[in-house]
């Protein structure tokens, strides 16, 4: 090997070493920046986490807002009613009956607002999805299986039950009892 030869083996052995030194640069700024996406990516996710919670918690805690919004003016008609106050019991009876008709009505109005209905339970059919039995009481006027008495409203909400509603329910008389 002549001296040409040997100084081109260098130098091809000196850009191989700088190639190698390239790219191992180059790869070590691609992790580098995959690395940080990878961190950001984390943190979001974090963040985005924290951020649901702290929705659903407000959500728990203010949601009710709305109905209790509403119901503050039914507490503040009822305490009018309370303080009406007159010398004839007559009047005051009166003035009190339809005073609490009045809130009643504006209640389940209320209540009508946010969904919230009262099952309508009276002489209809029992359904045990709607329906809860108190007792059952033998008639000749009905036939067996329907409402008879409502003993408590039931109510839902939408169509979801909130409250069953608390029933009599009609069963045939029995035969040959005196």
């Amino acid at each position: 090997m002549d001296t040409q030869d040997v100084k081109n083996t260098e130098q091809t052995e000196t850009d191989t070493s700088e190639e190698k030194v390239e790219v191992l640069s180059d790869s070590e700024q691609t992790i580098a920046e995959l690395k940080d996406q990878l961190l950001r990516a984390l943190a979001e996710n974090e963040n985005t986490r924290k951020r649901a919670q702290k929705d659903k918690e407000d959500a728990l805690k203010f949601g009710v807002s709305n109905i209790a919004r509403d119901m503050v003016g039914v507490a503040d008609n009822l305490r009018r009613a309370m303080e009406n106050k007159s010398e004839n019991a007559a009047e005051l009876a009166e003035a009190l009956f339809s005073g609490v008709d009045l809130i009643l009505k504006d209640f389940e109005g209320v209540l009508g607002r946010h969904g919230i209905q009262r099952i309508d339970a009276l002489n209809q059919q029992f359904d045990p999805h709607w329906h809860q039995a108190v007792f059952e009481q033998e008639t000749e006027d009905h036939a067996p299986g329907i409402v008879i008495q409502v003993v408590q409203d039931g109510y839902k909400i939408h169509d979801r039950l909130l409250r069953p509603a608390m029933v009599a329910v009609s069963k045939a008389k029995k035969q040959g009892v005196a």
